[in-house]
């Protein structure tokens, strides 16, 4: 019995002990991993950035990780994830393959799950370039004005605030991505929200799909849904396309896709690009456009509600630069607002709203903290880790947003990412961040919030954590307010 026992011990040493130790002998510390699985026993798939946390203070901030036999490094350190995304860019500029990324990104003609190649960098500066030409488009005042008057019919009364803002900041990508002649009606709005809430559980889920393929054979739900979701997104966004080819006017820009049109015809892309890559170009900008302001503008009401001194310090320096006027804030009012700009900023440090990002992969062989990483390496950059890192942060628990304002209380954003960085960054940052900042600023102009009578906010930790990291929904009292 015990030579039997002696031998197989030495069978699974020479079969799988030793191989993976010479296999990762060059790349960087982190926990073995067992057959089949990996390490996914060691990690909450619900909360794994949380996880992945906790493991570098055991093995580094640079360590790797095995999803079933699916191999990854995962940076938890600022310092690390600019020599990765900034350094040494086009190294770690790649994308491995997602199961459910392929159907949200339109089988990889997309720019934000395609993997790096001259498709994508002309595909990538047509898109940044068609963003800049028509961004004006979206027309972000008057949603807010909408928006405004939806929440004053409210009347003070007690109503759940997530629904609306998705619809409002939906509405506002719609009309810069469509534009006003062929705006959506509120039924294709609705269709595209929900492919937006389907997209954001699937990519989710997706990871456990590529760390055991097997399961695609499997029916389930979440197969059926991201299929119908995908179906929704593209007719309605290949109808639309078609539409503007139809009335296309080179001297009239009406909106983002007659921006990827013109673009097309200007620039030389020596057939690399189709309709195809504009269409999934212009999906790219409505989805994570309209995911992350929302997410963003939801859990900075909560923080208001939350921490009722800093709605005040809010509502005195918007007074302060608005004046005792009926004037509402514009972008060119930002410089201005620095402590708003600071708020905007924790909210975004502190929630990490997409905490791993989108994964990158290695172009090439190459080297990363001082560890070589082969090429093909899946590389997760854990942002919530870095947001919440106490080398850099001291309390990155507590929520101060003046840690983001300097001496002469002027803002100042080194060490958060939340946008990523280098080739890889999210290419609609600068849209995003004046969206972000001109719903809050006329929101707080207007209106104090509060939780209703008998209610109390969620807990943080209670939040809906995936892909994106959600607000559990709450209720809110919004109370018109006049000016100081």
């Amino acid at each position: 019995m015990i030579p039997a026992v002696i031998g197989i011990f030495i069978l699974f040493m020479a079969l799988y002990v030793l191989p993976s130790i010479w296999q990762t002998r060059h790349l960087p510390p982190g926990p073995f991993p067992l057959p089949l699985v990996g390490n996914l026993l060691s990690i909450d798939l619900k909360r794994p950035h949380a996880d992945f946390a906790n493991m570098a203070d055991k093995y580094g901030k640079l360590f790797r990780i095995h999803m079933g036999r699916r191999r990854m490094i995962v940076i938890n350190s600022y310092e690390i994830a600019k020599e990765a995304l900034v350094t040494k860019a086009t190294d770690f500029a790649g994308r491995p393959r997602h199961f459910f990324g392929d159907v949200f990104g339109r089988n990889r003609t997309d720019f934000a799950f395609q993997s790096l190649n001259n498709r994508w960098k002309i595909q990538h500066k047509l898109a940044v370039t068609a963003l800049r030409l028509s961004e004006n488009k979206a027309n972000i005042a008057d949603h807010t004005e909408k928006l405004c008057s939806r929440l004053n019919s409210f009347d003070g009364k007690p109503f759940y605030l997530h629904d609306i803002m998705i619809n409002s900041v939906a509405n506002c990508l719609s009309s810069l991505i469509f534009g006003k002649e062929h705006k959506l009606n509120d039924r294709e709005v609705e269709m595209l929200v929900y492919a937006v809430q389907v997209f954001r559980e699937s990519l989710s889920a997706g990871n456990m799909i590529d760390t055991f393929p097997m399961l695609k054979y499997i029916p389930m739900d979440i197969f059926k849904n991201t299929k119908r979701a995908g179906e929704i997104r593209d007719e309605i966004f290949e109808r639309k396309f078609e539409e503007h080819i139809l009335t296309f006017q080179k001297d009239n820009i009406r909106d983002l896709i007659d921006a990827l049109w013109k673009g097309f015809h200007e620039i030389s892309h020596d057939g690399l690009l189709t309709k195809e890559q504009l269409v999934s170009s212009a999906s790219d900008f409505f989805f994570p456009g309209t995911e992350t302001p929302y997410t963003v503008i939801t859990w900075a009401i909560f923080y208001v509600i939350k921490h009722p001194n800093v709605q005040a310090r809010l509502h005195r320096q918007l007074d302060d630069v608005l004046g005792n006027t009926d004037r509402l804030p514009e972008i060119s009012d930002k410089p201005n607002l620095p402590f708003l700009n600071a708020f905007i900023t924790e909210v975004l440090r502190i929630v990490s709203e997409t905490p791993l990002a989108v994964p990158h992969s290695t172009t090439r062989d190459t080297s990363l903290a001082g560890f070589k990483i082969p090429r093909d390496m899946t590389v997760l950059i854990n942002l919530w880790a870095i947001h919440h890192d106490p080398d850099i942060w001291g309390d990155p628990f507590s929520f101060r947003p003046e840690r983001f304002l300097d001496r002469q209380g002027q803002p100042h954003v080194e060490g958060v990412m939340s946008f990523s960085a280098g080739k890889r960054s999210c290419p609609g940052e600068f849209f995003g961040k004046k969206l972000v900042f001109l719903y809050l600023a006329r929101l707080l102009s207007r209106f104090r919030f509060e939780c209703p009578e008998g209610t109390t906010l969620p807990k943080e930790e209670e939040s809906v954590n995936g892909l994106v990291i959600e607000c559990k929904p709450f209720q809110v009292r919004v109370i018109p307010r006049k000016r100081s």
